[in-house]
């Protein structure tokens, strides 16, 4: 039968590949540059600014209409009485923009072309552009009336004279207040964009933070089978992933003190059934003693002679189950250091070999020359093999044989140790390291034992890492125990049975 253990280590912290600062702060960008996009998108798209802009394009055409219309005129080299080929140069842009009004004046001031009225040659420029001056400061001070007139001066042959033109009047009226108000509600806009953006990007993390607070109220109720989800790779993810390594470490804890507590309410049971037929025994004698029921001093002295040896056994029994109970303890205390497995056999062997020749058995040793050093708790070891040479030496068949061997593989040292005694069937042979289990012939003979030995030496090798159980064929049981070879002393590990 083999057995194994749980160990617990010590857990390796995974740093998170995301940060959760820089997702924040990804988040707050985007919804910011949302924002501010939503802002520029109500600001541009404003009448007032619209309008505004139309206006200056207007303003700019009509400019670059003045300065080629111009550059045109000076190229012919006209004269500045030469009203045709003047209206020559002016007729094909005046028909391309109809809206527009050309006029032309002398040095002088006199008019002498008008898009709209070629016969007007009398009507003096300075007069015009008063009365264009009186428009522009009667108008509204407030508003903005657009362009009006835009003059340049022109080099005629002979002359300088000037070059006019009107445009149509701007039916355009900027209102500082409407445009102030509409800039409110753009920015109002953005605001609320920002929030409701944040507020959904957030809410897969407030979700999460809120999904982590129910797990941690439920672990705390000790509904310690929750476990949370673990979603993503940051710190909320590594979070939830060491709260329930947590959890884990307190399911584990409490199942093993729930064992703790079963074992030492087994304890007490069979405890009080194995106490009970030695203080029994005590209690007879000790009362036939008492009430003088003997016949002389040898019968009295007979019952004084079993009843100490009663006692003997009963403190040895008291004595493997206090061991025992130490070594079912969550933390045990191990002292691990380098010992050659086989001159530790060797020793033991030699020890025992007085008493197997006593009863005529035959001892057969096989170990390597060669060391195999292993790490163990020399004490506890020893417990172990002491234990199993014992139950050989006492279940033995008379001039038996016992053979001691120790090999090893490349993770394990196991040895073997074999007596010939009787066939056992395979349901006693699956209960030989239960606690308290003795077999029929033990319980039926005079052999003594407690059925705690074969129990200790079972957690004492879980406690090494290691593996205990027994094979039998025919009239030949063996032992197998097996230790690992390859141990870090300087480890510290809380080992837990099953």
């Amino acid at each position: 039968m083999k057995t194994s253990g749980i160990i617990r280590k010590k857990r390796k912290i995974i740093r998170p590949s995301v940060n959760l600062n820089m997702k924040l702060f990804l988040i707050f960008l985007v919804c910011l540059i949302a924002a501010m996009l939503t802002f520029r998108h109500f600001t541009f798209n404003n009448p007032q600014i619209e309008g505004v802009e139309k206006e200056q394009k207007e303003k700019e055409k009509v400019e670059k209409i003045l300065v080629q219309l111009t550059h045109s005129l000076q190229e012919k080299h006209i004269k500045s009485d030469d009203i045709v080929r003047i209206a020559a140069t002016i007729t094909p842009i005046k028909d391309a923009h109809p809206k527009l009004r050309f006029l032309v004046a002398n040095a002088k001031g006199d008019v002498i072309f008008h898009s709209h009225n070629n016969k007007i040659q009398s009507e003096n420029i300075k007069y015009l552009l008063k009365q264009k001056f009186a428009a522009e400061s009667a108008s509204d001070q407030s508003s903005n009336t657009g362009y009006s007139s835009f003059i340049s001066l022109i080099s005629f042959q002979g002359d300088l004279g000037y070059l006019v033109i009107e445009g149509p009047p701007s039916k355009f009226t900027f209102n500082p207040t409407k445009y102030i108000h509409q800039t409110y509600i753009a920015f109002g806009c953005s605001v609320l964009v920002f929030l409701i953006l944040f507020i959904l990007c957030m809410k897969s993390i407030t979700g999460y933070i809120k999904q982590i607070e129910k797990g941690i109220s439920r672990i705390v109720s000790k509904d310690w089978t929750y476990t949370i989800p673990v979603k993503g790779k940051n710190e909320l993810s590594l979070l939830a992933e060491n709260i329930n390594w947590m959890t884990e470490q307190m399911r584990q804890r409490f199942e093993t003190e729930r064992k703790v507590e079963q074992a030492k309410n087994e304890l007490i049971t069979n405890l009080s059934h194995d106490l009970r037929t030695p203080l029994t025994s005590i209690i007879g004698y000790l009362t036939l003693v008492k009430d003088k029921q003997y016949k002389n001093s040898e019968e009295l002295e007979q019952y004084i002679h079993t009843t100490y040896g009663i006692s003997f056994k009963l403190k040895n029994l008291l004595d493997e189950l206090f061991e025992y109970t130490k070594l079912s303890l969550p933390d045990v205390d191990m002292h691990f250091q380098q010992v050659d497995l086989g001159g530790l056999l060797y020793q033991l062997v030699g020890e025992y070999t007085p008493i197997f020749e006593n009863r005529g058995l035959d001892v057969k040793v096989k170990i390597p020359d060669d060391g195999v050093f292993i790490s163990i708790d020399i004490e506890k070891i020893i417990r172990v093999f002491d234990n199993l040479l014992s139950n050989a030496e006492k279940y033995s068949h008379e001039s038996g044989t016992i053979e001691i061997i120790l090999d090893t593989n490349e993770e394990q040292a196991i040895t073997r140790i074999s007596n010939t005694t009787d066939q056992i069937d395979s349901e006693e042979l699956s209960h030989l390291f239960d606690r308290f289990y003795r077999m029929d012939k033990a319980r039926s003979s005079k052999i003594a034992g407690s059925g705690v030995g074969l129990s200790i030496a079972k957690r004492i090798v879980e406690l090494h890492q290691g593996e205990i159980w027994a094979e039998s064929e025919q009239n030949k049981i063996t032992m197998y125990v097996a230790l690992p070879l390859h141990r870090d002393t300087n480890e510290k590990e809380a080992i837990y049975a099953d």
